[in-house]
């Protein structure tokens, strides 16, 4: 609550750190949580939520988000069934918009859980990318632990080295989902044209690449 009395609605994520058994280990992990949390602080693009804080308590780590109005893409394509091409290709490009700010920040994000549950759509078409698992800071941790959902996963995200092609990787996932409705088989080649006839070979070349 701020001093004029407003009060914004946030969404709070919690998450129970590891290692609390090994106090140097637990040492490195609080570390590395402040810093990436400040990183994501830093973020500011209207397509990517807010973060207004982080903090410990109680060996569980928050994150604080501003709330975000809109529809997940999931919860979309579940209601009102799979999209056609023409908004596929606006939607992706929307993603790429986000990516390259991610990708191309100083400190580089690569974000890791790039998937219909985290993206939202607004009332007017819209994307915005609502959630961070802290994002992976290269070279701030070798031992990266391995985060997203199976079927959204590049082959060096589940080994623990995450790049910002993986991200590109979660997006073709992506994409072959709000196409078809389906997930997509786990570290395997999307062909999205296989389940919609319909779909041109150019997009669906582009989507298997």
């Amino acid at each position: 609550e701020g001093q004029t009395g407003d009060v914004e609605m946030v969404v709070l994520k919690e998450f129970i750190l590891p290692g609390f058994e090994n106090p140097a280990l637990l040492s490195e992990i609080v570390a590395r949580i402040q810093h990436e949390a400040l990183l994501l602080k830093s973020l500011n693009h209207r397509q990517i939520v807010r973060v207004i804080d982080a903090f410990i308590e109680d060996l569980r780590g928050y994150l604080v988000f501003e709330h975000v109005d809109g529809t997940s893409l999931r919860e979309f394509v579940t209601e009102n069934g799979p999209i056609n091409e023409a908004k596929a290709i606006e939607l992706a490009s929307q993603m790429c918009t986000i990516l390259e700010y991610l990708h191309g920040h100083a400190p580089q994000v690569v974000h890791r859980d790039f998937t219909p549950d985290n993206l939202i759509i607004d009332d007017h078409g819209m994307l915005k990318l609502i959630d961070f698992n802290l994002a992976k800071v290269p070279n701030l941790n070798d031992n990266a632990v391995c985060v997203g959902k199976p079927s959204y996963m590049a082959p060096e995200q589940v080994r623990g080295q995450p790049e910002p092609a993986s991200d590109f990787y979660s997006m073709g996932a992506l994409l072959h989902f709000l196409l078809t409705g389906k997930d997509p088989e786990p570290l395997s080649v999307c062909s999205p044209r296989e389940a919609v006839p319909s779909i041109s070979m150019s997009l669906n070349h582009l989507i298997e690449r």
